[in-house]
């Protein structure tokens, strides 16, 4: 079992964030970076970073199909 961290995740992609809606995944906030972009702040929960690593396999999958 992995160790999870405490901060949250701030989610300025709005695809992702998106797709982390449509997996079920509730943000605690929404709001403005300091530059005026929105994110999504989700907690770090074991639920969530299971989206979060599907997330970013299917990014490092689809990377590699396109080279």
């Amino acid at each position: 079992m992995r160790q999870i961290k405490k901060n949250e995740y701030y989610i300025y992609n709005l695809e992702q964030a998106n797709w982390m809606l449509k997996q079920g995944c509730l943000p605690e906030e929404v709001g403005k970076g300091m530059k005026g972009d929105i994110y999504l702040k989700f907690p770090r929960i074991p639920e969530i970073e299971e989206v979060v690593d599907i997330w970013r396999l299917h990014k490092r999958t689809d990377k590699t199909n396109r080279e």
